[in-house]
């Protein structure tokens, strides 16, 4: 392996020759089988317009903050994804009223709001797992085409003359209406992600897809110690600046390992892939990693991690287990922090999409049998918190307590079962300003709008969870609140 010291040790497991990574075996969490070839990048001379829909809502807090398509699955972010896929294209983005000016600074090359009337290809922002044939196929289309998955319009390649009309439905919230006069339907093998589970439950394959598109297996341009144990060596990539210290195992006989760049892996740490460790991310020393686990960028992890997704800039430094999770950016998971993922009849796990549907008992299916919890943006927990199969939790939200946590806790929630009250939203967002601080990012004008204007548009929800009780905190919480 380029790069390796001679002091590290590969195996293969049970005294096996190396098996090429075209012949790794499917895994329990479901690496489909590979080989070691990247594809080119997809040309097109079209725009490429990546939209967002009603739907949008269903993934709950994840997507107050950020477009839907921001949120990750697999090694990349579902833009990224396409962005790759049609590197030449025009990129035009249209999403909600209120994210457009956030939008425009997190995308600064792309054009926001109304696309230019040329010829385009419309892309639904939810879409998720699909294979290189596909993207070609949608590339290599007639325009005035519309493309399908499992009944539901995903994509659209339109002529300039209907731009406009396209654009004018999907800003309304309509996009059936957008394409509906367009000719050659044609379903193919495409899926739109409808919540956070469905990323979950996808991110450990898409892994294995994203890193055959885009990364050398079998390369070390980083720092891998003496005394480093990798399984299936030709697995791993190693990005340059990043630290893989002795002692640490690292097994991608289930699928590969992506190290990125200044990423650091503490002694005594196991990764089993798949598995992403993100850009400037620290794994510390004693986590155990398990399969399908893709961590963000900026992060601190410890304790056990499975199949598990973050989307970047928070912590679990401590001991505790995180299973089949979604933890949005500037969480902070307290010591000893843990989830269920499984239930104890091995039924099918149900989650809760508001307050109302939480008092009533009226939980969605989820079609999982292992699913664990989803925590919005800058949700902090103290130490020893518990959380139920399929918990949703909101973003602000500062939970703490021995007790079990419900299985529901709506954005701006402060305190422990029987004793919640509303969270306010200066001490929200004074907190996530230094915590941004420490990492070096301002909390610009643009994301603080948008957290008061979440808080605003969840009262509802949350009043009714906090059934009337006053919002104002006793005064021993008030204290604690303005530090």
């Amino acid at each position: 392996m380029p790069g390796a010291p001679s002091g590290l040790r590969f195996s293969t497991g049970f005294g096996a020759s190396l098996r090429p990574w075209g012949h790794c075996r499917e895994s329990r969490v479901g690496a489909p089988r590979l080989d070691a070839t990247v594809p080119r990048p997809y040309l097109t001379q079209v725009n490429l317009c990546i939209y967002e829909d009603p739907e949008v809502a269903l993934f709950g807090p994840h997507a107050l903050l950020r477009p839907v398509f921001a949120l990750r699955c697999g090694i990349f972010s579902l833009i990224e994804k396409l962005i790759r896929a049609f590197p030449d294209a025009p990129l035009v983005l249209v999403v909600r009223p209120e994210l457009e000016d956030l939008v425009r600074v997190l995308y600064p090359t792309a054009q926001v709001g109304e696309p230019p009337e040329e010829e385009t290809l419309f892309v639904n922002g939810r879409l998720c797992m699909t294979d290189d044939e596909v993207l070609h196929f949608l590339a290599a289309s007639p325009t005035e085409a519309s493309f399908m998955a499992n009944g539901v319009l995903f994509a659209a390649k339109v002529a300039a003359k209907r731009v406009a009309h396209a654009a004018r439905h999907l800003r309304a919230g309509s996009p059936e209406r957008a394409f509906e006069d367009l000719r050659f339907p044609a379903e193919v093998n495409a899926f739109l992600s409808r919540s956070a589970a469905d990323l979950i439950r996808w991110s450990p394959r898409q892994i294995v897809q994203d890193f055959r598109s885009a990364f050398q297996p079998g390369t070390v341009r980083g720092t891998v110690e003496a005394g480093v144990h990798v399984t299936q060596p030709e697995a791993l990539h190693v990005a340059r600046g990043a630290r893989v210290q002795s002692g640490a195992v690292l097994n991608a006989e289930m699928g590969p390992i992506l190290i990125q760049e200044n990423a650091t892996v503490e002694p005594l740490t196991y990764i089993e892939g798949p598995a992403v460790i993100g850009e400037r991310t620290v794994v510390k020393a004693g986590a155990r990693i398990r399969g399908g686990s893709s961590i963000g960028p900026v992060c601190k992890v410890g304790g056990e991690i499975e199949a598990s997704v973050f989307q970047g800039y928070s912590n679990k430094q401590h001991d505790g287990f995180l299973g089949h999770s979604y933890v949005g950016e500037w969480v902070n998971l307290g010591a000893d922090t843990n989830n269920s993922d499984l239930k104890n009849n091995y039924g099918e796990i149900r989650f809760f999409r508001s307050a109302a549907a939480f008092r009533e008992g009226k939980g969605e299916g989820s079609g999982q049998k292992f699913l664990g919890l989803t925590v919005g943006d800058f949700t902090k927990t103290g130490i020893g918190t518990s959380f139920t199969t399929g918990c949703v939790v909101g973003i602000g939200c500062n939970l703490f307590g021995t007790e079990l946590m419900p299985a529901y806790v709506p954005s701006f929630v402060w305190g422990s079962p029987g004793s919640f009250v509303e969270h306010r939203v200066d001490g929200v967002i004074e907190t996530a300003a230094r915590a941004m601080e420490r990492r070096k990012v301002e909390l610009r004008v643009e994301l603080d709008s948008l957290v008061r204007q979440a808080f605003d548009d969840s009262k509802k929800d949350r009043a009714l969870f906090l059934d009337a009780r006053p919002a104002a905190a006793p005064r021993s919480t008030a204290r604690k609140v303005r530090k």
